[in-house]
């Protein structure tokens, strides 16, 4: 069996400014109202976006789901796991999937914890929440694990 995994950064650029992303955006975020409006940001930018409410549930739909993410959005302080052990779970697996970090304010992240990740700070603007998601899509950022 195939491990899944993300797509090359080329498969998911769009080559020119203005063009809609192409690829499968997982959202995770435990809080309903910023997911909601998170996801209007996101509506005509092109993703598939594929929420999960927790960390866990995003280990549950990645093992379920046979289509590959092309980036990972989380939100760091939730029950559970938190978005910097999802992060470093998830890229144990898929060394190059591109992850970006949200968060108001994070003790983990103070500490740390996660530097190797983009940290989009809470809160944001949609300008700034897809030109994010563009340099990671478009490979202007490689991250390390």
């Amino acid at each position: 069996m195939e491990q899944k995994g993300p797509r090359s950064a080329a498969s998911s650029a769009t080559g020119q400014a203005g063009d809609p992303f192409l690829g499968r955006l997982l959202y995770v975020e435990d809080n309903a109202q910023i997911a909601e409006i998170t996801c209007l940001m996101l509506e005509d930018s092109g993703l598939a976006i594929v929420q999960a409410g927790s960390a866990e549930e995003a280990l549950k739909l990645v093992d379920a789901d046979e289509a590959p993410f092309d980036i990972v959005l989380t939100d760091v302080v939730m029950p559970g796991l938190s978005g910097v052990q999802l992060a470093r779970r998830l890229n144990q697996r898929w060394p190059n999937l591109p992850i970006v970090l949200v968060s108001g304010f994070s003790e983990e992240l103070t500490l740390g914890y996660g530097a190797q990740y983009e940290l989009l700070r809470k809160p944001f603007t949609r300008g700034a929440l897809l030109d994010c998601l563009q340099r990671h899509l478009d490979g202007s950022i490689y991250q390390h694990a």
